[in-house]
Parts: C-alpha cells; sequence; structure tokens
C-alpha cells in the first residue's frame, strides 16, 4: 500500500510539473515566480523520504530541462540537491510544523536562485542583478503560499495523518 501513495506523489508531482510549465512559466512575465514543483519535492522528503525525494527530484527536474529549459540537467541537479538540504534539516531536528515548513521552503527557495543565478553566471548567459534581487524577495514568499496548498495535499494522500499545527511548545504545561 505505502508504494501506491509513492506513484501516487509521483502522478501529483507530473500534474504539478504540467501546471508550471503551462501556467505559471508564463506568469513570470510580470515578476510572479512560483515554483510548484520545488514545493512538492520538499513535500515528498518530508512525508515520503530522502531517496523518493532525490528520485523524484532528479526526475522532475530532467524532465522539465528538456521541456523548458536552456542548460540540461540543471534543474535536476537543483532539486536533487534540494532533496538532500531539507532531509538534512529535517534530521537536524526540526519538529515537523507549519513555522518549520515555512522556514525549509524559504531557505530552499534561496539557496534555489543564488545557485541557478552562479551556474547562469559561469556559463555566460545574461544575468541580470536587479532581477535576481527581486526575485530573492518574492519568490520564498509566493512558494510559502503554495506551501499552504500543496503539503495539505501530500499529507492526506500519504495516508499519514500528521499533526501539525501552530502555536506554542510548552503550551498545556501551564
Amino acid at each position: 500500500m505505502k508504494i501506491f501513495y509513492k506513484f501516487l506523489h509521483f502522478f501529483i508531482l507530473i500534474i504539478c510539473l504540467l501546471l508550471q510549465i503551462v501556467f505559471f512559466e508564463y506568469i513570470k512575465t510580470f515578476s510572479i515566480n512560483f515554483d510548484l514543483v520545488m514545493v512538492v519535492i520538499i513535500a515528498v522528503v518530508i512525508f515520503d523520504g530522502t531517496f523518493w525525494g532525490i528520485l523524484f527530484g532528479f526526475a522532475a527536474g530532467m524532465m522539465l530541462d528538456l521541456l523548458i529549459g536552456d542548460i540540461i540537467g540543471v534543474s535536476a541537479l537543483i532539486y536533487s540537491l534540494n532533496a538532500f538540504i531539507v532531509s538534512k534539516l529535517i534530521t537536524s531536528g526540526f519538529k515537523l510544523k507549519y513555522l518549520t515548513y515555512s522556514f525549509i521552503v524559504f531557505l530552499v527557495t534561496e539557496i534555489n536562485i543564488i545557485i541557478v543565478s552562479l551556474i547562469r553566471y559561469l556559463f555566460n548567459f545574461s544575468s541580470n542583478w536587479m532581477q535576481m534581487g527581486l526575485e530573492l524577495t518574492t519568490k520564498p514568499v509566493l512558494n510559502i503560499v503554495l506551501m499552504f496548498i500543496i503539503f495539505p495535499v501530500i499529507s492526506i494522500s500519504s495516508g499519514m495523518a500528521r499533526e501539525t499545527e501552530f502555536g506554542f511548545k510548552y503550551k498545556n504545561k501551564i
């Protein structure tokens, strides 16, 4: 039954990849940058584990690069690296709460933007530093908004009822 949930999550990832290509790539012209695939991969790592996150990240990144990318393999590398970073953050002792999820999405988004900009600069692609600054401020916020939509879907479809809540750690001990 657990393998069924993995296939379901891969199907959700494919649907989000298609949404990313068909819809979200066209609204980038208005400086609205969502990274739906990255948010799904973070959710897969949190709810399914590191192996599945790295595998799904590599597959989705390679498909994204082949369909719309200009440097083949960069998205596959970045999404696999995202899965690895998230797994290390989770195993370092972060509690599974929405505030932690928001921090992880924020951090991984910032790392993505910086690494992709550096790779584009190293391969002599045109770099717009003003656009990168705008991306560093708006993209994490938009991805956190997506997180509140994607994470419950992945959580419910994983068959696990994780208890995530806002609040203080010792609120019941006062």
